[in-house]
Formats: C-alpha cells, sequence, structure tokens
C-alpha cells in the first residue's frame, strides 16, 4: 500500500514539473525574466553536461574537429574528379580515333589491289532529296572528278569539288 502511495506522489510530482515547465515556457519572458533565469540557472548545468556525456558515448566531437579536414578532402577528390573526367573524354577521342583507324586498315587490306587514301566526312546533306557529303581530301590529295569512293557501305562517285 505505501508503494502504491509512493508511485502515485512520484507521477503527480512530474506531471507538475512538466506543466510548470511547460507554462514558463510559454509564458512571455518579460515578466518572469527572474523566475526564468533562476530556473535556467538550475537546468542549464545539467543540460549542458547531458549534451557533453552525450556526445562522447556517441563520438560527435570527432565530427567537429575534423571539419576541416574534410572539406579539404572533398576539394581534393573534386578536382581528382575533374582530372579523371578529362582523361575519359581524351580516352573516348583516342577510342574512336582507333575504331576509325581499324575500318581504315581493313578497307585497305580488303582492297589491297587499289591505291587508297584514308578520308573522312566533314558534312552531309540530310534533305531527302539529295545524297551529298563531302570528305575530307580533294585535288591536292590526287583525287580527281569521277573518281570512285570505296566505303565500308559501298562505293561513291565524286562528282564535283568546292574550292
Amino acid at each position: 500500500m505505501y508503494k502504491k502511495k509512493s508511485k502515485i506522489i512520484g507521477i503527480g510530482i512530474t506531471i507538475l514539473v512538466l506543466i510548470l515547465l511547460v507554462f514558463f515556457s510559454n509564458v512571455k519572458s518579460g515578466s518572469l525574466s527572474y523566475i526564468e533565469n533562476a530556473f535556467s540557472k538550475i537546468v542549464m548545468p545539467l543540460q549542458n553536461g547531458y549534451t557533453y556525456l552525450k556526445n562522447k558515448i556517441s563520438g560527435n566531437t570527432n565530427f567537429f574537429t575534423n571539419m576541416d579536414a574534410l572539406k579539404a578532402e572533398n576539394e581534393k577528390l573534386q578536382e581528382e574528379n575533374k582530372k579523371l573526367a578529362q582523361n575519359l573524354r581524351e580516352l573516348e577521342i583516342i577510342k574512336a580515333e582507333n575504331e576509325t583507324l581499324k575500318e581504315y586498315v581493313g578497307l585497305t587490306e580488303k582492297y589491297s589491289n587499289y591505291q587508297t587514301i584514308p578520308a573522312y566526312i566533314i558534312s552531309k546533306d540530310i534533305s531527302n532529296y539529295s545524297k551529298t557529303f563531302i570528305i575530307n581530301i580533294g585535288k591536292k590529295d590526287g583525287i580527281e572528278a569521277n573518281m570512285t569512293v570505296i566505303s565500308d557501305q559501298g562505293l561513291v562517285r565524286i562528282c564535283n569539288f568546292s574550292k
């Protein structure tokens, strides 16, 4: 019976303290500044102590001391990422050039009886009525009008030159 009464009294005191805390936290600060100051002088050290212990136990203190190191590492990694992205772009270009050269070698071997000159298509006409394109070689390379161009997709006749 005695334990039951002490539990009820403990619960009642806890409820009373919580109600007072809610009341004091919602009242304007100008009218209860003396009471608030006294209450905060009692509660603040306990709150700071609990926060310190929580941070020590969970390791949060290292987070703030390592922030500068993390920023420096982040900047270094971002710079390294930029360099790797540039290297990747250069490798993609080299890969495309390698594929083109493999096609040239394949065509040269396939048509070894003929004299071949490698060329790139540098412009295409996209209209439905015309199938024209411009290559990057011409008269200075020994190419004349009405010569045949061999590609991996078929034969093309050279019609005219632009100056």
